[in-house]
């Protein structure tokens, strides 16, 4: 590797990954997200912890544009987020989401979810799309899961098929809004192992928590 490619890629991991500034969000008179500052380098996970109806799923929703910002910037890898159109949707495959609901298309397998949106939006072969899909599965723990329906499925094993199919876009942040709220208690370490082995891997994150009084709750 030349010197220059060197300082670049050392330039480039300089620059902060997501980047909020003076963000604001209302929903009618309710201030949601009030002057939000927040910069995320990469590699970083961040996790937002708050009271149910706080704004931490707002957060984490502007920052793929799910949720329009009243005033303040928002950048992802040095790019202002566009507002809409083909750049906005080449912007969200690069961050990827995981929904506390799983969010999965109930009429197509394990397998085509998880390859849809590389054969849609990355314009992949689908030979290939299913290649990476397997592979992806097999690296959450739901290999075996591959030609089955997500009614067929636990919900910690379809909360993992979406962290397989978020990060089948290679994206360059996750986003996890509440990824175990919807859980039974015994499937929630399977999710967190999954989470906790992105973090070892260098994985941007940021991760929504409520946080409870109840004592017998379990941390995500």
């Amino acid at each position: 590797m030349s010197e220059e490619s060197v300082a670049e890629e050392a330039t480039a991991a300089a620059v902060p990954l997501v980047v909020l500034k003076s963000v604001n969000k209302h929903f009618g008179a309710l201030h949601v997200l009030q002057d939000i500052d927040l910069t995320i380098a990469r590699g970083e996970v961040v996790v937002v912890i708050g009271p149910s109806g706080s704004g931490k799923s707002t957060l984490c929703r502007t920052i793929n544009r799910l949720e329009t910002t009243d005033s303040g910037s928002i950048t992802i890898d040095g790019r202002p987020l566009p507002q809409e159109g083909k750049e906005l949707a080449k912007l969200r495959a690069d961050v990827g989401m995981v929904f506390q609901s799983f969010n999965l298309f109930a009429h197509k397998t394990v397998l085509e979810n998880v390859t849809l949106g590389q054969i849609k939006v990355r314009r992949t072969d689908r030979r290939e799309a299913e290649q990476k899909a397997r592979g992806l599965l097999d690296r959450v723990g739901v290999g075996a899961q591959a030609d089955k329906y997500p009614a067929q499925l636990s919900g910690g094993q379809q909360q993992r098929v979406a962290i397989a199919r978020a990060l089948a876009m290679d994206p360059k942040v996750m986003l996890f809004d509440e990824p175990t709220s919807a859980l039974d208690p015994e499937m929630i370490n399977e999710v967190l192992e999954v989470m906790q082995q992105l973090a070892r891997d260098g994985m941007t994150m940021v991760v929504v928590r409520s946080c409870t009084t109840d004592p017998h709750d379990r941390p995500a």
